[in-house]
């Protein structure tokens, strides 16, 4: 019986992003289960209540971990809080990318009309500071695997220089808990999806019982 993997993609995500990922996974014998949504056409509350049926219809497979890219990371916690009190939580988590506090770089950006339209509620829920730090990482064992850039990218245009990030989120936006594991790797924000180390990383997380 292969094993249940449950991939949440970030704003913006695309397929083909995330193609080596889901083959590295097939190849470790897992059904990998992805799940999408349209930030620019769906409210958060939309994007929740799809996600927890996703959800609510993996755990009933029986066991599985759990990938959120980015922005997934912060809907899978919001939806893994709501459903804290039923036995449906993932075996393990990792956080690919994703910020555990309010982004530099939407704080920058949040009143342009592109981001608007693109990130929709979930771009201005990442600018928040306060909605950020209400949602809490879930009570399993879970890993922040985040990137290095040497690059500006989009956060280095707009936020300036100082501080480690991936090109979009800030290495100490990843890893703003004390309940997460952490595991840094050279790759830029869009294609740490696909980086070798990331998958290796990734793929022991879910061995080390």
């Amino acid at each position: 019986m292969s094993k249940q993997l449950l991939f949440v993609d970030g704003v913006g995500g695309k397929k083909y992003m995330r193609g080596a990922l889901i083959r590295h996974f097939e190849r470790c014998g897992y059904t990998v289960h992805c799940f999408d949504y349209l930030p620019s056409k769906q409210s958060i509350t939309q994007i929740k209540q799809d996600l927890t049926a996703a959800v609510e219809k993996l755990a009933a497979l029986g066991e599985y971990d759990a990938i959120a890219y980015s922005f997934g990371g912060v809907i899978l916690r919001m939806v893994l809080q709501e459903l804290s009190d039923r036995d449906i939580q993932p075996r393990r988590l990792v956080l690919l990318a994703s910020p555990l506090k309010a982004m530099r770089l939407s704080q920058r950006i949040r009143d342009w009309h592109t981001y608007h339209w693109m990130a929709g509620e979930c771009g201005q829920l990442v600018a928040d500071e306060k909605r950020m730090a209400a949602i809490s990482v879930p009570p399993i064992p879970t890993a922040s695997v985040y990137g290095l850039w040497p690059w500006l990218g989009a956060l280095g245009v707009f936020a300036g220089f100082g501080f480690d990030h991936d090109g979009m989120v800030t290495a100490d936006e990843a890893c703003a808990s004390e309940m997460v594991t952490r595991f840094p790797v050279s790759a830029s924000h869009g294609f740490i999806p696909s980086n070798q180390e990331a998958l290796r990383l990734m793929q022991k997380w879910f061995d080390d019982d």
